[in-house]
């Protein structure tokens, strides 16, 4: 805990290295507008049908009388409490995950110790933190075959299994027909929903029913821990590529991390809830992040309004967790366990529940909820001075804005990557290309190119934030970008590298004559690569050099003799002229041979200007330690390794006579 005075130094000497940053922080910093989405939130509920309701009745009337037996050892008591909540849970979840549980053994059926069966049970049946997403759909069981009357306990399960299955469809299942009329709304509204289901059998009978009343009109698809990673995503993107514009997904908890799901989808359906706010967090994270198209995103807790299970979990939790993320901005965990918590509440469903009563007495349910409201506030208050604490203002804007420019600068702006892609695709003969949004064909191009940007066909491209539904968000470091600047340098630094790979002949060159309009003398821009040692030590250890890597572009007017340097703007601003007439290629080739040969008499300049950059990295270096101390070493030096390697020289002559 440091919240306490007497940890104040430690608070301090943290808060030098550690910023806690929100939404609001990053939305509008360094004059760079950074779009998040806004998140409606909103509860629906429907009741159970009477049928539906009955066998939820006698089911309970079931687990309490065999786990009150009180002839049973300690050990298959919990092995019984652990099987009659598997089967609330399940029958909460959808008549199919209920018919499965009932028909399965229960998997701490052959445990021989409390603390065995309550550890399977724990992990087959509560949401974990910690739990692997790969598993968290598996649908437990209930059957523990653990005494003489199993038979006829075998018999009482499998007849409430065949009741359950016949309780399926729209007609009759009330929770199925709700959850598609809200579904026809939110597609109604422009809205791609992802319903998220706590069981296989869920998703599969789900997906299903909604793929039968919805027909063509709607594209439907079921995704689970069945599949592994890559062909969960590998559906998720045959979703999203779809040209149906009217798309729902039904998945389950394996899709509540680790994938990107806010470039197709936009609204979240909890259809059943999960024992872990943590994990609805998760969920709707999905679609509300950064990258998300929508200005809004819709969120929708789904519950059984005559549902006791239901009304436990959201009672006690879920509508806690939303105020306390509305009110902060950010998620605190819940501060106690979650899984002991919901055990105590349903040990009073089963066990303290006087018989013959059709309602949930709420009188035990109080004690244990004050309990969690008193420790969550508490945590509360504490992530409230923590974030005073850690708040973004310890950020000095002005310390880091010029090492920021500078990487972005680096890196390239979103319209130098733009022009850079799409004229090279146009040029190895991508199809389209056009409009603000554009979409190529790459069908006809080389089979080189469309192996360096891992994509074929038909793709959206996005070069702004937020990216429209479907397109690929191209960055620099993006895979695309950067093998295809890859495939670019390969065969500018060697000329035969294209052989065989039907890359066009002279698409990428070292060396280059342009006439333009944008001069009016000759100008040359050179490019060039410089290699640094940044010697750096820590404390009074030894010095350890570690070699950096930049390239840089020079330009000068007249001739190599007698050079006029321009300044760094003036030089970039070379990079984006058009040619305006053709070059006669043995001209060309006589003037690059000339200034190649004469090149040896910038090697001074370039000498001098590779100092300079070093002196430039010294400095930078030092800012940033200032600004984080103790993050990396002190930078004794920077030793520039000369000469710098000259990558490229480009010529630009201008129009004889200033002809058009």
């Amino acid at each position: 805990d440091l919240a306490g005075e007497h940890n104040r130094k430690h608070r301090e000497r943290l808060a030098r290295h550690l910023v806690q940053r929100r939404r609001g922080d990053l939305e509008d910093f360094l004059a760079q507008h950074t779009p998040f989405p806004e998140r409606e939130m909103a509860e629906d509920s429907y009741e159970l049908g009477e049928e539906y309701r009955r066998l939820l009745d006698r089911v309970l009337d079931y687990c309490r009388e065999r786990i009150r037996d009180p002839a049973l050892a300690q050990h298959r008591q919990r092995v019984r409490w652990w099987s009659a909540l598997a089967l609330l849970r399940s029958l909460a979840s959808s008549p199919f995950a209920a018919a499965e549980t009932l028909r399965n053994r229960a998997a701490n059926a052959d445990a021989s110790s409390v603390p065995e069966a309550d550890e399977i049970g724990r992990r087959t049946i509560m949401d974990l933190d910690d739990e692997a997403l790969e598993s968290v759909d598996v649908v437990p069981g209930s059957q523990t075959d653990d005494d003489v009357e199993a038979s006829r306990d075998r018999r009482r399960l499998l007849e409430f299994a065949r009741e359950v299955e016949k309780l399926g469809g729209e007609e009759k299942d009330r929770k199925l027909k709700k959850a598609r009329l809200l579904l026809e709304g939110l597609l109604r509204d422009g809205y791609s929903p992802i319903l998220f289901c706590r069981f296989i059998p869920t998703v599969h009978y789900v997906a299903g029913e909604l793929r039968k009343h919805f027909g063509d009109r709607v594209t439907v698809e079921a995704v689970t821990g069945e599949m592994d990673p890559a062909e969960r995503e590998r559906k998720v993107r045959k979703l999203g590529e779809n040209s149906n514009p009217k798309r729902i997904l039904v998945c389950t908890d394996c899709l509540s991390e680790g994938i990107n799901l806010q470039a197709w989808f936009d609204a979240v359906m909890h259809y059943d809830l999960s024992w872990n706010p943590t994990r609805h967090e998760q969920r709707e994270g999905r679609v509300d992040r950064f990258g998300q198209p929508k200005a809004k995103v819709r969120t929708l807790t789904y519950f059984g309004q005559d549902n006791p299970v239901d009304g436990i979990v959201l009672d006690v939790l879920l509508r806690k967790h939303k105020t306390i993320h509305r009110s902060l901005g950010i998620t605190v965990p819940v501060p106690m366990d979650t899984n002991a918590v919901m055990e105590a509440i349903f040990e009073g469903l089963l066990l303290r529940e006087s018989a013959g009563s059709r309602q949930l007495s709420f009188e035990f349910l109080e004690k244990e909820k004050r309990e969690v409201d008193l420790q969550w506030d508490a945590a509360v208050d504490r992530e409230r001075r923590s974030r005073t604490l850690f708040a973004q203002r310890s950020i000095r804007p002005e310390e880091v804005a010029a090492e920021l420019e500078a990487t972005r600068e680096a890196l390239g702006h979103d319209e130098a990557v733009r022009e850079f892609v799409l004229e090279s695709l146009a040029a190895m003969g991508a199809l389209g290309a056009d409009g603000a949004v554009p979409t190529v064909d790459l069908k006809e191009t080389p089979a080189a190119l469309r192996d360096a940007v891992g994509l074929d066909g038909v793709v959206k491209l996005a070069f702004h934030d937020p990216a429209p539904s479907g397109a690929h968000r191209l960055t620099r470091t993006h895979p695309f970008v950067a093998g295809l600047a890859s495939l670019i340098l390969e065969q500018a630094l060697d000329a035969g590298a294209g052989n065989g790979r039907g890359l066009p002949r002279d698409f990428a060159r070292r060396c280059g004559l342009v006439r333009t309009r944008g001069v009016s003398v000759q100008t040359t821009l050179l490019l060039l690569r410089l290699r640094f040692h940044l010697v750096a030590r820590k404390g009074r250890g030894p010095e350890e050099p570690l070699l950096a890597e930049d390239v840089l572009t020079m330009a000068f007017q007249g001739s190599p003799e007698d050079p006029r340097w321009l300044a760094g703007e003036e030089g970039r601003r070379l990079l984006g002229l058009s040619p305006s007439g053709n070059v006669d290629p043995a001209l060309a080739a006589g003037r690059l041979q000339q200034m190649l040969g004469s090149s040896g008499l910038l090697e001074d300049e370039l000498r001098r200007r590779a100092e300079v950059r070093a002196d430039e990295l010294l400095e930078a270096h030092q800012r940033v330690r200032v600004a984080a101390p103790g993050a990396v070493g002190r930078a004794v030096r920077v030793e520039p390794h000369l000469p710098p390697d000259l990558l490229g020289l480009y010529m630009f002559l201008p129009v004889p006579g200033g002809a058009p």
